[in-house]
């Protein structure tokens, strides 16, 4: 169960999602304390295995397209704070239980609706992933403009899940003043679109970019290892170049006559040592340079080890929340979390929470409206 001493402890979020937009909003919103209940089918998950988003939730299996499975979820959202879903915009509604039914017989509960494009407009219905919102919202070319290219990380995703959880949070505190909760509208490609404005918060409109040259770009080192610098100010160009043992080097920040033959210089001196002996040297100097870490390098990375950034739950190694909370007396210690439950494994337990008899979740077993894991 939620650590009682977090902030969220006592809210209940209902998570109908299958995708990972809605997981990566949930797993966050179960790491500051709220008791997270996924919703899954008794036919099984979309997806294989343990699914490192569903840690630290609690599992129900309920199949919506049953008549009684409908009503089970009506009783769920009636002992919940939120509903998270990403379903088609309206097929809730078309099922038999959507946002208008909800606003009118559970006034306060907070309905959040995950989609590529959002709730209306032309596209609101067309399918999508991760590089149809990329694209559509201009952050694919805001990336790189040069065509084609694709990228590895699926960047709108964690983005759009983030806004809901934003939206979520914000929903509870007007609900708190109000008492009243209402549905959250979360496009994932709006939420690319965001994450474009420009240092002055306007939108970029391209022509723009962050310019490259001798003192921010990546640099190769021994070891087929990188370093990325971002000495853009006097004092950490000076440091660099100090560090690197080109004292000429720095007082000439942004008034080089030849910028290429300046990274030129810098690039042989990176060549001659690992990233891992530069980041040592160069990082307490105030020189603005980190080491390029591939996804397994983290885990040996000593700032990294140093803050806990990731945690072993289970078998799987994951993120660690980076919220972290401090009080007068010094930083709480991080909350533990659980591995992912299989599917349904405590559908009986929450339903006799929400008040079910035992002999009535035999009956919905028993009809296939719900199911539990063997």
């Amino acid at each position: 169960m939620p650590d009682p001493k977090l902030p969220l402890a006592g809210v209940t979020v209902l998570d109908l999602t299958r995708l990972p937009p809605g997981a990566f909003g949930t797993v966050l919103l179960a790491d500051l304390g709220a008791d997270v209940i996924r919703v899954e089918s008794p036919k099984g998950r979309m997806f294989d295995g343990p699914i490192g988003l569903n840690r630290g939730k609690r599992s129900v299996a309920v199949d919506l397209r049953h008549a009684r499975g409908l009503e089970v979820l009506r009783l769920l959202a009636a002992h919940a704070d939120v509903l998270v879903e990403n379903e088609r915009p309206g097929a809730m509604d078309e099922r038999g239980f959507g946002y208008s039914h909800a606003a009118k017989e559970l006034p306060g509960l907070v309905w959040c609706s995950i989609s590529g494009y959002g709730q209306d407009g032309p596209y609101a219905n067309w399918s999508g992933h991760d590089l149809s919102f990329a694209a559509h919202s201009g952050l694919l070319t805001a990336l790189s403009p040069e065509l084609p290219w694709h990228p590895q990380l699926i960047l709108p995703i964690p983005v759009g899940a983030l806004m809901a959880v934003v939206g979520i949070l914000a929903a509870l505190r007007q609900r708190d003043q109000t008492g009243s909760g209402c549905q959250l509208d979360i496009s994932l490609s709006e939420s690319a679109t965001w994450l474009q404005s420009s240092a002055d918060g306007t939108f970029d409109k391209g022509g723009r970019g962050v310019p490259i040259g001798p003192d921010r770009r990546l640099y190769e080192c021994a070891d087929d290892t990188w370093v990325a610098v971002t000495a853009a100010e006097p004092r950490t160009w000076a440091a660099l170049c100090e560090g690197l043992d080109l004292p000429d080097l720095a007082g000439t920040l942004h008034r080089w006559d030849d910028p290429d033959a300046v990274t030129e210089r810098l690039a042989a001196v990176f060549r001659t040592r690992s990233a891992r002996e530069w980041v040592a040297d160069l990082g307490p100097r105030g020189a603005s340079v980190v080491r390029v870490n591939r996804g397994p390098d983290l885990a040996a990375d000593p700032h990294a080890t140093a803050r806990g950034v990731l945690q072993t739950v289970g078998d799987l190694l994951v993120p660690r929340s980076p919220i972290r909370f401090r009080d007068a007396d010094g930083q709480r210690p991080p909350a533990e979390s659980y591995p992912p439950p299989p599917a349904g494994a405590h559908t009986r337990a929450v339903l006799e929470e929400a008040g079910l008899a035992a002999a009535l979740i035999d009956e919905l077993e028993e009809s296939g409206a719900v199911g539990r894991h063997a």
